[in-house]
């Protein structure tokens, strides 16, 4: 059966917006960003490795953003999931350079 909840069609939607990305976060899992990158259908680690598709981090200097670099990964400031966010689509990520 179809829901005509408004919530649950907003929840799908956003689900969709980064799907199929895998995100590296220096943050605990309890972060906002986190959450939020989850909520629009990311998955989220802490630890980089092969299926890893973007390093969000404002310091170029980490560990992760080098890997990301390194590996040609996207390298992204945290404003990218923000934006994402709030136009409910994933952002060009080259909008967004750390």
């Amino acid at each position: 059966m179809l829901t005509t909840d408004v919530r649950e069609v907003l929840k799908g939607v956003r689900k969709q917006v980064l799907k199929g990305c895998k995100i590296v976060f220096r943050q605990a899992e309890e972060h906002r960003l986190w959450r939020m990158s989850e909520q629009l259908g990311a998955t989220c680690s802490m630890e980089v490795d092969e299926s890893v598709t973007h390093v969000v981090s404002t310091d170029a200097g980490t560990e992760e953003a080098r890997w990301a670099r390194q590996n040609n990964k996207f390298l992204v400031h945290p404003n990218w999931v923000k934006a994402s966010n709030y136009h409910f689509e994933r952002k060009p990520e080259k909008d967004f350079p750390l």
